[in-house]
This record gives structure tokens, sequence and C-alpha cells, in this order.
């Protein structure tokens, strides 16, 4: 098994994306954890045999990134997990946290709370702070669990993010996932992840101007529309093979 990815403990005085003083970070993360706990679910990724990933180069091999996904299913977090080689930073619901078994776990799997419903933000600051330090975040924009295979607007967060950090954004689709559950058993469909090119925040850009990047909620929304369009355009070309 090779070396697991450096934790964001190993890496306090690392220069990454963004500018402005260091933040006192607090993402457990035990890296060895990670990487034993990824080898396990890639085994039993294999073993189901239904799933596909392309694109997974796309992640930078070093260096600061977000990933972003629609969230058709449960399991959207550990096909991510297996499909990209580093450690992963997942934002997740505080309700996750607050489970008996589960919240230690995915601490110890480098995951951090958010409070969905209002802008979250200490989260949003832990997510900066670990791209400071040249981590990989992954989110799901949607802002929840959504059993269908077209994704809901993304929340404006992803765009603040994408502005603040000026690190390049990851689109992902998770193409039948939402096919694993219809609430009463399981399936057993065949599930793709495709990544798409970088996109990075230019707030001029988005809004049909010149110049430097314009700030702002509605800037930060346009991103927002046009990491979801990346997804749709990965889901459209997708299903046209």
């Amino acid at each position: 098994m090779t070396a697991p990815p450096r934790s964001s403990r190993s890496r306090r005085g690392a220069s990454a994306a963004g500018g402005g003083s260091s933040l006192p970070l607090r993402v457990p993360g035990d890296p060895w954890l990670y990487a034993f706990a990824r080898v396990l679910l890639v085994g039993a990724v294999r073993a189901y045999g239904r799933f596909g990933a392309e694109g997974a180069r796309e992640l930078p091999v070093s260096g600061p990134a977000i990933v972003i996904a629609n969230h058709p299913s449960d399991v959207d977090p550990i096909l991510l997990a297996v499909s990209f080689p580093r450690t992963l930073h997942f934002m997740a619901d505080v309700v996750q946290f607050r489970r008996g078994f589960v919240g230690p776990v995915i601490r110890r799997l480098a995951a951090f709370p958010i409070e969905k419903g209002s802008p979250d933000r200490r989260s949003l600051e832990t997510a900066l702070a670990l791209l400071r330090r040249g981590e990989v975040v992954a989110l799901f924009p949607e802002g929840d669990l959504y059993r269908q295979a077209e994704p809901e607007p993304f929340g404006p967060g992803i765009g603040f993010l994408a502005a603040r950090s000026g690190v390049p954004v990851i689109p992902v689709c998770l193409m039948g996932a939402e096919r694993i559950w219809d609430g009463r058993r399981l399936h057993w469909p065949r599930v793709t992840l495709l990544v798409g090119p970088a996109l990075r925040f230019d707030g001029a850009a988005a809004r049909g101007g010149r110049g430097s990047a314009v700030r702002g909620r509605d800037a930060y929304a346009r991103f927002a529309d046009r990491t979801r369009a990346a997804v749709l355009e990965l889901r459209d070309g997708g299903s046209r093979r």
C-alpha cells in the first residue's frame, strides 16, 4: 500500500492558495485511517462491478482545489473518495457529527461540519484554511441529498469559496446513483462518475464584462450557476455515449 496522503497537520507552514494570515485549523483527520478506509472501499466498489470513473486526472496532483458534485445518493462521498487518490475534506451536515458512532469516524476521515440553511462562516473559514494549506475540499453545492438525476440549483457558497481562494474548482457528475434507492428497496444500477475540466472564478467574465473579477453575492450566484451548468454538460455528454 502506498503511503497515505499528508494531512493538514503536516502542512502547518505550507503556503497555498489565497492570501492573508493563516487561520487555526482544527480538523482532526487521520491520514492513515483515511488511506486504509479508501483501500477497503476501493475493493468494495470493485466487487460491486457496476461503477466507473472517468477524468479523475483533472484534479491536480498537488496544491489546493475544490471538488463539487451533484448529490443523488447516500454513497456519493464514497464514490468521490475512491475515484480521487488525494484526501478529500468533505463539508458534511452538522447533524452527521451529532450521531454517536458516525460523528467521530467522519471527523477522523477528515470531514468537517457545516450548518445547513444559513451562511456558516466558521465552516467557510475552515474550508479556506484547508485550501491555504494545499488541501482538497469537497462539497455538494445543492446543499442536501436529492435522489434525482437533475441537480437542484447550486448555492452561492461555492462562488464565495472560489473567489476568496482563487483555486481551481473541479466539477463532477454522478450518473445513475439516484437509482440505488427508490425509497423502498436497494437496486444495483450502473453508476458513472464523470470529471470535467477545472473552472476558476472570474466575476467579470461571469457577467459578460472585462477587467478584474467582481465579487459579491450576485457574482457568487452566477459562478454557482456556471458550475451547475458544467455538471449538466457532463451528464448530457455521458448520456449520449
